[in-house]
């Protein structure tokens, strides 16, 4: 069953109160394992979210968005 996701887009975005190395290294081993296909780097977010954060955040639901409409 988990062969039908190859090749499947995914983004991430992980925010920590004072790091998020780890998390993303787990959800990156996992992805790749599956065989997903990143769309762009991970959006690592430490301590307080601002208007910046969420305009990026905005920005990679954007890219999600676009990418499975062309799929």
């Amino acid at each position: 069953m988990l062969e039908a996701t190859v090749g499947r887009p995914y983004a991430l975005y992980v925010h920590g109160g004072s790091d998020t190395t780890g998390a993303i290294r787990g959800v990156e081993t996992i992805a790749t394992g599956l065989k997903w296909k990143r769309l762009r780097e991970p959006l690592s977010i430490v301590g307080e979210a601002d208007a910046a954060v969420r305009e990026a955040c905005w920005e990679l639901g954007a890219t999600v968005a676009a990418s499975l409409m062309l799929t």
